[in-house]
């Protein structure tokens, strides 16, 4: 039983620190991190600085607002932290792709616009 505890309490003690890396990874603070997940601040920092355990509400609401992150990482430490590395690069490369589209779509208007200033200057001249 003693070993169990502890085991236990090991385990846990590394859970605060991956959900530390977690939150550096993503790109988050405390507090973003907490509203993506749906819980109070006051919970993550608990969580982080070891003052508090994740519970299995807070695992669950990460696994379920963060899909990216790989369930044995979070919770056993076994494992990549993230689930798939080509999901993320396809993920980037669409995005890539959507800003490429909305950055030919400013310079369509902006050329629009170039034109018609140039009507409005022919005019007025």
């Amino acid at each position: 039983m003693l070993l169990l505890r502890l085991y236990f309490c090991y385990n846990t003690m590394e859970i605060n620190a991956r959900i530390n890396l977690l939150i550096e990874k993503l790109g988050f603070n405390k507090s973003s991190f907490a509203l993506k997940i749906g819980v109070s601040q006051p919970i993550i920092t608990h969580i982080t600085t070891g003052r508090n355990n994740p519970g299995l509400e807070v695992i669950q609401k990460i696994l379920t607002n963060c899909p990216e992150v790989n369930a044995d990482w979070l919770i056993l430490g076994e494992g990549e932290m993230l689930l798939n590395n080509k999901l993320n690069k396809l993920m980037i490369n669409s995005l890539l792709s959507d800003i490429k589209i909305s950055i030919s779509e400013v310079e369509n208007q902006l050329n629009m616009l170039k034109e018609k200033v140039e009507l409005l200057e022919k005019m007025n001249s």
